[in-house]
């Protein structure tokens, strides 16, 4: 699909529009929005109609207005921070143009509290968390948000020494697919990038641990199919709301045994009408090991919003962002003297966004922002070493014959000489992400009786980059086998991306509609001085949504039935596109023969450039959902299930290219006439031919003998994997309250489904060597990988019962959540076309077996290569097991060789069924309001300290949860603090 499908999907939602829907329409809006607890004017309020998306912002008075409606019922949502939302159905008509609204202050002391993830009035399954649930809950990094999902399970985590992720709809580590990379997270419609990353092994998301907690209004979590206006996905996609608007200054102080926090945050009103500025510190200090306090991590934020609404409805948000942080171990006494680890996690984020409403016919609102994300990571790591003999470290850069070299003699030399003794390195690995993005989009709201139509156009484009240094050594001379790859020297990524979608609503009666969603979105990516060039990918997208409203009066008051079908596609991080050039070493001399104490090591150094592929396809899910939510008699039912499939996964490969080098032993110097003492050598850099020098001057130099080595050299690029599939259904029962107990009781979980097989041919080769000494000549070729499983399966089935105490007159509310894992199965997996990819061994020295049976068995299993290749021909692909059968029979140096290539596994019930039964912890949250000028927190996570034993089929026995941080957390506790002034 080219960009003329993106014409023809705009002229479509345009033609499904009656040309009546055009005309001239004259009927307004207006009113005053005020406090209900003072009556004082809000100001800075902003009301919208949403099924139209016209809005205004209240003045000084709370007045608002909004011109040029038609007559008909309109959903007005009327929002400020610090109130509760108001959201209703108005009537508009030239009888019926005045509207006021009356707000509550957001606290404990409303009728209704939200302190859960609560399901989305959207087109899709989106939940929203409000600062009130984050509060309660005491969310110190934004990964924590992932428990208060639908079966969502507490982390086992009691501090932030790691990493953290979010990563939606996945249940257990290990899984393909890149779950974390294709969560998109943003903050403010500022998307964090990860993708100037280059990690050696596979793609990571995003790094929550920097962004501050203490000023988050709210935070939407998208599972289901995401508008064509995000891309760059494929597993969801996380928005967090920092506040806007005028505040009391708010002093948080929240601590744990093992994590401190203290943040202040104010929003002010700026004097001439300058809008409003919300400014927020933070300082967090969190340590590992409450025996050493040492090992610690620390976030220090900065952030400035400033929000400025004019007369002529534009709104312009300037928001800037500062972290100053990261983990620092140097202080720690159980240490190895001088020994520590430091990784600074310092972040720089800027925005800028417009939105104005124009009204006009041909356009309603006008998006722009423009935004950059710069993100600084150093580790510095100091290690001791030591060695009793002179080592040699590789740096050369060049292919050819190097002679290791001391530092003192020659700093620049390709291969040093380390030193003897002890010594301490210190290495340094430099990572400076930066992003810059641009976005504009339009929208136009038609609307003609019974239908409205609205039409969603945009572009974006990023630039993402490394200008960091890689990896370094702060002194050469200690600085062991390394290649230098400056990361900022590495092209810059541009994507650009066009999107267009179409939202078509029809009124079928009043009480009952149905919304259609289509959308398509191309993402188009160019690398300069790459052999990528330009890369293309359509990603389109369609929901639809049928929606009933009875009435309180009515048993069921409301239902909604959705569905979805999507493509979304994940951009590959610059680590994917530009993986590291590739040095392996070969000794092609060594001599310790004088007595002096020089040493001779020559080496053969075989570099390449930077391996691409040119067969690389961008990563994708396809996904379908189906969805159902109603309201009967107050108590509220949402079904969501799904099917996601990745496709195009990104994944690594080991390339084998064959290459010779001279390699001359020390024996050629048996018969050599130069005593010991006078020996000196140089080796020939295109040649490898070592020449023995008299240093005395009494002999002729001459060339020793060496003889042909055949090695390999093993490089690294990235490709594109075997499909994953995930699926399941997510649910919540929230009942409706029993107002005689002050008390509502919520039922939510999850079922997940995982497989995983991987059928992409992978290469191997064992590092030994041949009978004869030479270098191993062979090359197995494995499905999947060279491991005894090549999959994963996994299913779970979690349910959480939260009981929630919340008593408005005093201001108080006590949630008790039970998380359950009723079902918890697991099996590795050996398959390939359907069918398995493995043999059963009667005694783990065989290497042949004719029982495929392998599952659920107590035995050993072996696995074959489904090819080889050797040195000689690596083109040519034999099939082994044929071969290897062979060779047993008549080639018995052969059949040793092959057998090196037969992978076996390393306990007996390795493919073997694993199901847990079932296992729960209990987590209390109180939250108490002081009047006005504050409120305490208290939270005990696994409070009943559950110790007991859960099933373990795999194991045939017993397993202790103590201490089972994969399956409970651990007991802690916590106390927060906030006082308003």
């Amino acid at each position: 699909m080219k960009l003329s499908s993106l014409i023809l999907l705009f002229v479509f939602g345009i033609a499904m529009i009656p040309s009546q829907a055009i005309s001239q329409t004259h009927q307004s809006v207006k009113g005053r929005v005020l406090s209900k607890e003072s009556g004082k004017a809000i100001e800075l309020a902003t009301v919208v109609i949403t099924n139209i998306n016209k809005w205004d912002v209240t003045n000084a008075n709370g007045e608002y207005s909004i011109n040029h409606l038609q007559t008909g019922k309109y959903n007005i949502a009327v929002s400020c921070l610090g109130y509760k939302t108001i959201e209703q159905e108005i009537w508009i008509s030239a009888d019926s143009s005045i509207h006021h609204f009356e707000m509550e202050v957001l606290s404990l002391g409303l009728n209704e509290v939200k302190v859960t993830a609560e399901l989305k009035e959207e087109q899709s399954t989106t939940y929203t968390i409000t600062s009130t649930a984050l509060e309660h809950e005491q969310v110190l990094d934004v990964s924590q948000i992932q428990s208060l999902l639908p079966g969502g399970k507490t982390t086992s985590s009691k501090h932030l020494i790691g990493s953290r992720r979010l990563q939606i709809h996945s249940e257990s580590s290990g899984e393909s697919g890149n779950v974390s990379f294709g969560t998109a997270l943003e903050v403010d419609g500022v998307r964090l990038q990860n993708n100037a990353s280059f990690n050696v092994f596979d793609p990571q998301g995003i790094d929550t641990r920097n962004i501050s907690t203490v000023n988050i209004e709210s935070i939407e979590v998208t599972t289901g199919i995401a508008s064509v206006e995000h891309g760059d996905l494929t597993n969801g996609i996380v928005k967090i709301n920092t506040q806007k608007g005028r505040t009391h200054l708010i002093a948080t102080v929240a601590l744990n045994p093992q994590t401190k926090q203290f943040g202040l945050s104010k929003g002010f009103a700026l004097k001439n009408n300058w809008g409003t500025l919300n400014v927020s510190g933070e300082h967090t200090r969190s340590f590992s090991n409450l025996m050493s306090p040492h090992t610690t991590y620390e976030r220090n934020g900065l952030s400035l919003t400033h929000e400025k609404h004019f007369k002529n409805h534009l709104s312009l948000t300037t928001g800037f962002t500062l972290n100053m942080g990261g983990y620092n171990n140097e202080d720690d006494p159980d240490l190895f003297t001088g020994t520590y680890a430091k990784n600074k996690d310092n972040v720089i984020r800027g925005s800028i966004a417009a939105k104005w409403f124009l009204n006009k016919k041909w356009i309603n609102n006008l998006w722009f922002s423009t935004s950059i994300n710069y993100s600084d990571e150093i580790a510095e790591e100091r290690e001791n070493k030591s060695a009793a003999g002179t080592l040699a470290a590789n740096h050369a850069t060049e292919t050819g014959y190097f002679l290791a070299t001391d530092y003192d003699e020659n700093p620049n030399a390709p291969i040093k000489l380390l030193p003897t003794g002890y010594w301490y390195e210190t290495r340094f690995y430099d990572s400076k992400q930066i992003a810059f993005a641009a976005k504009i989009k339009a929208d136009k709201v038609n609307t003609f009786e019974s239908y409205t139509n609205k039409i969603l156009l945009g572009i974006d484009y990023s630039n993402i980059g490394n200008l960091g240094k890689g990896t370094y050594y702060d002194d050469m001379r200690y600085a062991p086998d390394w290649h230098p790859f400056v990361l900022s020297e590495v092209p810059h990524t541009n994507n650009l991306a066009l999107y267009l979608e179409d939202k078509l609503t029809r009124k079928l009666n009043e009480r009952s509609k149905v919304t259609l969603t289509t959308g398509v979105r191309s993402d188009n990516t160019y690398i300069r001085q790459s052999e990528y060039a330009w890369v293309g990918n359509i990603s389109p997208r369609v929901n639809i949504k049928y929606t009933q409203r009875n009435g309180k009066a009515s048993i069921v008051r409301s239902y909604n039935v959705y569905a979805g079908w999507g493509k979304s596609v994940k951009l590959p991080s610059m680590g994917v596109l530009n993986p590291k050039p590739t040095y392996f070493e070969s000794h092609a001399f060594i001599s310790t023969s004088n007595s002096d104490n020089v040493s001779y090591a020559a080496y053969y150094n075989q570099a390449s450039t930077t391996l691409y592929n040119p067969e690389l396809k961008y990563q994708y899910n396809n996904q379908i959902q189906l969805g159902f939510d109603a309201n009967i008699k107050g108590t509220k039912i949402s079904v969501s299930a799904y099917r996601k499939k990745t496709i195009n996964p990104y994944i690594n490969e080991n390339i084998y290219t064959p290459y010779s080098y001279n390699r001359t032993e020390t024996t050629a110097l048996e018969n050599s006439m130069i005593p010991a003492d006078e020996r000196r050598f140089t080796i020939d850099k295109t040649t490898g031919i070592v020449t023995v020098h008299d240093a005395s001057g009494q002999h002729a130099s001459y060339a020793l003998e060496y003889e042909v080595r055949n090695d390999f050299l093993s490089r690294t690029r990235y490709t594109n994997g075997s499909s994953v599939t995930r699926m399941g259904v997510d649910w919540i029962i929230d009942f409706a309250k029993v107002k005689a107990l002050s008390t509502s009781i919520r039922i939510d979980g999850n079922y997940y489904y995982y497989k995983g097989v991987e059928e992409h041919l992978s290469a191997y080769r064992p590092d030994v060597r041949m009978a004869n000494g030479q270098p191993f000549k062979y090359v197995g070729h494995y499905v999947g990988s060279e491991l005894p499983a090549n999959g994963r399966l996994s299913k779970r089935f979690n349910t959480n019962l939260t009981v929630k105490t919340h008593i408005p007159k005093v201001r108080m509310i006590v949630t008790l959540r039970i998380e359950s894992s009723l079902y918890n199965y697991s099996r590795n997996l050996s398959e390939y076309g359907g069918g398995k990819r493995g043999f059963i061994l009667e005694d783990r020295a065989d290497y042949f077996g004719d029982d495929n049976n392998i599952y659920d068995r107590n035995e050993y299993v072996g696995i074959y290569p489904l090819y080889y290749t050797t040195w000689e021909d690596m083109d040519t692909k034999i099939p082994f097991e044929e071969r290897f059968a062979w060779a047993r029979e008549n080639d018995p140096a052969l059949y040793t060789e092959l057998s090196r290539l037969v992978v076996k596994t390393g306990y007996e019930n390795f493919f073997k069924s694993n199901k847990i039964s079932a296992y729960y912890s209990a987590n209390l949250n109180v939250t108490k309001e002081i009047g006005n000028i504050g409120s305490l927190s208290f939270f005990a996570r696994n409070f009943t300290r559950n110790m007991g034993t859960v099933r373990s089929t795999r194991a045939e026995g017993n397993r202790s949860l103590y201490g089972s941080h994969s399956y409970l957390p651990d007991f802690h506790y916590g106390v927060t603090m906030r006082i308003k002034l």
